[in-house]
């Protein structure tokens, strides 16, 4: 018997009461252990992600839709090993966007609309940011304390080094390539990610660079600011929310400067906690 369905005499699937029988072997709980398992013997969020990959696609489209839909509910009710595999399934469907996967994204986008898995179906949703700069508008250029003008290469070759009076302003370049560099200099913490994370205005294609770094991409405090911030792309942020916890969810339903779509998958995410409902079969 898998997490999912532990304790459980029935699921609920489009508003009908199905009753289970626990004692028929089921291949999708198993492959849906497997998934939870792989996860944790692996280190590192990219060979999680490729691992969860692999094991998705063996499955057909409706499984795959199915095992998002519990890595949610598992995540969001605390179940052992659902929130580090979700948090790899999200990294997997990030790679997925990224590489401009727009057949696969669509076959998801309809089977969870045919399913009616709506809180699966933000996942796939491609929205424009909330807020962005005004056409022609660019953000400010960096200034630096030095006595000249720098290039483009010399802040990347700054944005290695060690100087924390460089660091602090390259926080807020205005350059994806300098920000990029940055998020990989060992001498950034936490509170340097949030400054670049929570800049207003900004761009998405900053904030992206947050969600797209491995290590930052791990870290609570990062995507909630990406989340927050209502200059970011609505499409990623559908993507980070499920990882956010209920009271950030709860703060976020009824906020009033992010997009609509974000307040509604929000208070989807919350109200799927508490009534704590799991589908079973596909």
């Amino acid at each position: 018997m898998s997490e999912c369905e532990e304790g459980q005499n029935s699921s609920q699937e489009g508003g009908e009461v199905l009753e289970i029988d626990y004692d028929v072997p089921d291949p999708l709980a198993d492959a849906y252990q497997e998934l939870l398992a792989t996860v944790e013997r692996l280190p590192e969020m990219p060979m999680q992600s490729a691992a969860v990959r692999g094991l998705m696609q063996g499955l057909e489209l409706g499984e795959q839709v199915w095992c998002l839909d519990q890595l949610l509910r598992g995540a969001l009710w605390g179940r052992t090993g659902a929130s580090e595999a979700l948090m790899a399934a999200l990294w997997w469907l990030i790679e997925m966007r990224r590489e401009d996967e727009y057949e696969t994204i669509k076959g998801f986008f309809e089977t969870a609309f045919e399913t009616r898995r709506a809180s699966v179906l933000d996942l796939f949703r491609e929205v424009p940011p909330h807020q962005a700069l005004a056409d022609g508008q660019r953000l400010p250029e960096v200034r630096l304390p030095l006595e000249r003008d720098v290039t483009l290469g010399e802040r990347r070759s700054m944005a290695a080094g060690p100087k924390r009076t460089i660091l602090d302003r390259l926080l807020m370049d205005p350059e994806p390539l300098v920000i990029r560099k940055l998020l990989n200099n060992p001498h950034l913490r936490i509170r340097d990610i949030k400054v670049i994370a929570s800049r207003r205005p900004t761009t998405p294609e900053l904030l992206q660079e947050v969600v797209y770094h491995p290590k930052w991409f791990r870290r609570f405090g990062a995507r909630e600011a990406v989340v927050r911030n209502p200059y970011s792309d609505t499409g990623l942020s559908l993507k980070l929310l499920p990882t956010l916890g209920i009271k950030v969810l709860r703060r976020i339903a009824f906020s009033g400067d992010l997009h609509p779509l974000i307040h509604e998958a929000a208070k989807r995410l919350v109200k799927l906690r508490e009534e704590r409902t799991a589908p079973w079969r596909v």
